[in-house]
């Protein structure tokens, strides 16, 4: 197993697992595999020369992938976004995934991010335990958050902190607090 930043020779690749995982678990990710096909490659390179692509490969074949986006905007810069992630179902349960996961947040916090945000399909068990595991901690759910084939489905919205300002086991207690 290799994990690496994605490059320009990993485009054709990376389009052909991600349609693969758009069509195969269109619950698990927030576009259509058309939507998806609609991106131009300009704008899938330029992730890939800012390192917000990583891969998870077996045998120099692309088997998984991980987006990472930085925020933008300076007050959000302390931020980022983790999403689509996608590992290829002939190679889920075989560890790449939380491997590769343990890579981005290794790289998140590099970049001297204070935490790393995400959202996942509430009936997603599998890949909400591997966040879990992780570090990431739900704060809230998204309710009616992507229609897929008709069906409205709910996300849950989960943060992984990154440095030692806030315990992951403090977020639901504060997202609570919201509430009441």
């Amino acid at each position: 197993m290799m994990l690496r930043e994605l490059v320009g020779a990993d485009l054709a690749d990376l389009r052909v697992l991600w349609r693969e995982g758009l069509t195969a678990f269109p619950a698990s990710f927030l576009m259509t595999a058309e939507e998806a096909d609609g991106i131009p490659d300009a704008n899938l390179l330029s992730g890939f020369e800012s390192g917000s692509y990583w891969g998870v490969f077996i045998s120099d074949q692309l088997v998984g992938f991980a987006v990472l986006r930085q925020g933008g905007l300076s007050r959000l810069s302390h931020t980022a976004d983790l999403g689509p992630f996608y590992i290829s179902a002939d190679y889920q349960r075989q560890g790449l995934a939380k491997a590769l996961l343990a890579r981005v947040l290794d790289q998140a916090r590099e970049r001297g991010l204070k935490q790393v945000e995400l959202c996942v399909d509430q009936e997603n068990h599998a890949a909400r335990r591997l966040y879990e595991n992780a570090g990431f901690r739900p704060f809230g759910l998204r309710p009616r958050s992507v229609v897929v084939e008709g069906q409205p489905r709910n996300d849950v919205l989960m943060l992984c902190p990154l440095d030692n300002a806030l315990a992951a086991d403090e977020i639901p207690s504060l997202a609570r607090q919201v509430l009441d």
